[in-house]
């Protein structure tokens, strides 16, 4: 297999769980113990981050890899997840770019994998994702 279909097949594999479960806190969405709380990462994400130098600035968190509980006490939560990511705004349309023909190809732009940790705050309201590290959009 191809290294292209390859990663088609496990980001499949990783995101179509998460699409049949879109809005609801089943297992799906279950990070670190706790359901509901990968639609919170992923949402935090797709509003703040940037990938790739900021050239990615509508990224979509596709799927998770790996995630791995790094700290935890009674008032937060941090995890460190391995992510594949696309870019809403880059989603394929623009491979006909005469000026930059390997775009669509090995080098394929706003698409890819990465890692980031994400810092959420427990109150007694819930989880709430308030920090990650990483490439983000600036914050007015």
């Amino acid at each position: 297999m191809s290294g292209r279909w390859a990663m088609i097949a496990l980001v499949a594999a990783i995101a179509l769980p998460a699409c049949a479960n879109h809005g609801q806190q089943g297992p799906a969405w279950e990070l670190a113990g706790h359901p509901g709380l990968l639609y919170q990462v992923k949402s935090y994400y797709e509003r703040h981050a940037r990938e790739e130098d900021g050239r990615c600035v509508k990224p979509i968190l596709a799927g998770v890899s790996r995630s791995e509980v790094l700290a935890e006490d009674d008032d937060r939560l941090v995890v460190g997840l391995r992510y594949a990511y696309r870019d809403y705004n880059r989603d394929g349309d623009d491979c006909d770019d005469e000026f930059r023909p390997l775009r669509c190809g090995v080098a394929r732009e706003c698409r890819g994998f990465a890692e980031r940790t994400f810092t959420i705050a427990k109150g007694e309201t819930g989880l709430e994702v308030i920090d990650m590290t990483g490439e983000q959009r600036r914050r007015d």
